[in-house]
């Protein structure tokens, strides 16, 4: 079935979770110049933690933190990507190799603005060959789709995705999780309708 032409409504589980956690995986990933961290709210509860922990194993040398949108931290307003930063300088990642990206509001434009980001730290966003995309598991497909449509088309982008409290295995277990993968689905049949995306089967 096309993502195009689902009747959202309609779906099963099974094809839901098909829909949603269809992202490309591999046992093996290759050196990347640089890691791509997908900001929200919680992002230092999975996302950050998969990025430093990818930074000290060198898988990549460098990691984005993207995402503008602020919240309320111990009595701060901090961005994303301030919140991101902060979580890996505590632990060991030495701030010449973050890069925050705080303009972004949504995923469409962590792609778009985090490309910027690579151009200005790389000089030449070419010089990127191979880059890590991290975000949660349910967030997954969609940003990696908008991945491949947004970032340079020369530019080999891996999946590697955050197991935190919501994962492919549980997210039938809680409303706010089916929520959420439900948005998703209607998020990534959006863009394809579109044209941002590219149309897929699942």
């Amino acid at each position: 079935m096309k993502i195009s032409e689902a009747n959202l409504n309609e779906l099963t589980d099974d094809e839901l979770e098909r829909l949603v956690f269809g992202y490309p995986e591999l046992d093996r990933v290759p050196h990347c110049q640089a890691a791509l961290v997908l900001g929200n709210r919680n992002a230092n509860a999975d996302r950050t933690p998969q990025a430093v922990s990818c930074y000290t194993a060198g898988l990549c040398d460098k990691l984005v933190l993207s995402g503008g949108a602020t919240w309320e931290t111990d009595g701060e307003t901090l961005t994303e990507a301030e919140m991101m930063f902060r979580y890996c300088r505590d632990n060991g990642v030495p701030e010449s190799d973050l890069i925050k990206e705080e303009t972004s509001q949504t995923t469409i434009e962590n792609m778009l603005c985090g490309a910027l980001a690579l151009q200005r730290s790389f000089e030449y966003v070419s010089n990127v060959k191979n880059l890590l995309l991290i975000t949660s598991e349910y967030h997954m497909r969609r940003s990696f789709l908008l991945a491949k449509a947004l970032l340079p088309r020369n530019m080999n982008v891996f999946c590697c995705p955050a197991k935190g409290l919501f994962t492919r295995d549980n997210w039938q277990s809680r409303d706010s999780f089916r929520t959420l993968v439900a948005m998703e689905a209607l998020f990534m049949q959006e863009q394809i309708v579109n044209g941002l995306t590219e149309d897929g089967e699942f």
